[in-house]
């Protein structure tokens, strides 16, 4: 095991509740209800690995448009999410879930207090990223800077 790796744990909870609402959709949806389940593949394959090595920050930031996307099936309407201001940033490099474990707090803070849609913005700040939570109209908005070279599990 990487010795720099402490792992960022996966919760059970998330997990359960992204099964949860895949299981909701295969009545009504089950095309829908498979890419649900193919994205928590994805993103468990990316994060439970057994020495799991530096990505770039590129590949990180795939893997945060996965969460949101799991996010979205298990918080219907309540989720927007724009990562396309973000794909030129940091060319650092990360282990798996450094960026998204930041990303993921933030917008759990939000939604447990606001009870409304929030839109999520990620934008690349440099090396870093800039992270904006608000109402869909801008209102209410909360913006975070997320420097990596402040965030575990990034390598020199």
């Amino acid at each position: 095991m990487n010795p720099a790796w402490t792992g960022a744990p996966v919760s059970a909870h998330f997990v359960n509740n992204v099964l949860a609402a895949a299981a909701s959709y295969i009545e009504d949806d089950p095309e829908y209800a498979r890419d649900v389940l193919a994205e928590l593949g994805q993103f468990l394959a990316y994060r439970l690995r057994d020495e799991p090595s530096p990505m770039p920050a590129s590949q990180e930031l795939a893997h945060v448009a996965t969460y949101f996307r799991l996010q979205q099936a298990r918080f219907p309407d309540r989720i927007e999410a724009d990562l396309s201001q973000a794909s030129g940033g940091s060319s650092q490099r990360v282990l798996p879930g450094t960026l998204q474990r930041a990303v993921s707090e933030a917008l759990g803070r939000r939604l447990s207090e606001h009870s409304g849609p929030c839109r999520v913005v990620l934008r690349a700040a440099g090396e870093d990223f800039e992270l904006e939570l608000s109402a869909p109209d801008g209102g209410g908005a909360e913006r975070l800077a997320i420097a990596l070279n402040k965030v575990e599990g990034v390598l020199p």
